[in-house]
């Protein structure tokens, strides 16, 4: 399969959402709902270097869910929470945001990063889900995982002993860890890069080995590749297609074997000819969600 282009017309426009916005991620939700975060502000980094997890004054954020033709708003002007990730969760009903950090402070207190909310924005819940969050996809049977980078597994921010020191773990929908990955011998995730949600499973990307496992049953599946650090990954459900982005490509492989072998890159184009160059994307199993200015573009591997 040689490279290939292919044009897509937005799912959906979030130009009246946006307005005095900046985005901040968007994400397939578990029921196919696209769902949007913006926020007023972007905190500074702490020491020039760090994101921060609470930020000393409050910030606006914006909370947009699109299921077919309606759409829900949520506002929550005044949050000190520095968030980066959001979906829906208890079945579509409720807002999941997460911050990536969390600092443990000692003496039991930690910083419970994840906080669930209502449509109209009462806070509903909150736990926390460890510091150094790299990936978060809800599941349809509504639990949560997480890829952690490497600060959240070997420990940072006062954690002499990190919640995603296994660098892959698969959270309870309030906070209580169901799973966490065991790697032997060399499968060590010191970063898990790439992550995304296939069914009730995930599929990851990870360094030292760049190699791809697929989690089925409790158990790892693993795969190797030239792949070297993808930072997204779309996976078909049989595992014979996976998308890779990297380096601001996109990168189709299939599976031969043990391994992923490269099939060409996927370039997508807008309605006017030009190529999609998107600010975000997100991945659940083998759709692909992009943002390119105010509109969200879709596409499916099974249809390519």
């Amino acid at each position: 399969m040689a490279d290939k282009t292919i044009p897509l017309r937005p799912a959906a426009s979030v130009s009246e959402e946006m307005e005095d916005f900046i985005p901040v991620s968007v994400a397939i939700g578990a029921g196919g709902e696209l769902c949007v975060l913006f926020t007023k502000e972007i905190p500074p980094l702490a020491e020039g270097m760090f994101p921060q997890s609470v930020t000393e004054n409050p910030i606006a954020y914006r909370a947009v869910v699109i299921r077919g033709g309606t759409r829900t708003v949520t506002d929550l002007p005044r949050e000190k929470w520095n968030y980066h990730f959001f979906e829906t969760i208890d079945e579509g009903r409720h807002l999941l945001l997460c911050g990536s950090r969390s600092y443990h402070h000692g003496a039991g207190n930690i910083e419970r990063n994840a906080r669930v909310y209502t449509e109209d924005g009462q806070l509903v819940r909150r736990f926390c889900l460890g510091d150094g969050i790299g990936h978060l996809s809800v599941t349809p049977d509504n639990h949560i995982w997480c890829g952690y980078f490497d600060e959240g597994i070997f420990g940072n921010y006062g954690w002499d002993d990190p919640l995603g020191k296994s660098g892959l773990v698969k959270w309870s929908p309030d906070g209580r860890m169901a799973w966490e990955y065991q790697g032997t011998g060399n499968r060590f995730i010191a970063d898990c890069y790439a992550m995304t949600t296939v069914g009730n499973e995930a599929a990851f990307h990870y360094y030292t080995d760049f190699d791809v496992g697929f989690i089925h049953g409790g158990q790892t599946a693993y795969y190797s590749t030239d792949i070297d650090g993808a930072s997204a990954m779309a996976a078909t459900e049989d595992g014979s297609r996976v998308l890779f982005y990297e380096d601001g490509q996109f990168i189709l492989t299939e599976r031969k074997d043990r391994r992923y072998v490269r099939r060409g890159r996927l370039r997508f184009k807008k309605p006017s000819g030009k190529r999609l160059s998107p600010l975000l994307v997100a991945t659940r199993g083998p759709h692909l969600l992009m943002l390119d200015g105010p509109d969200l573009y879709q596409h499916n591997l099974f249809t390519h």
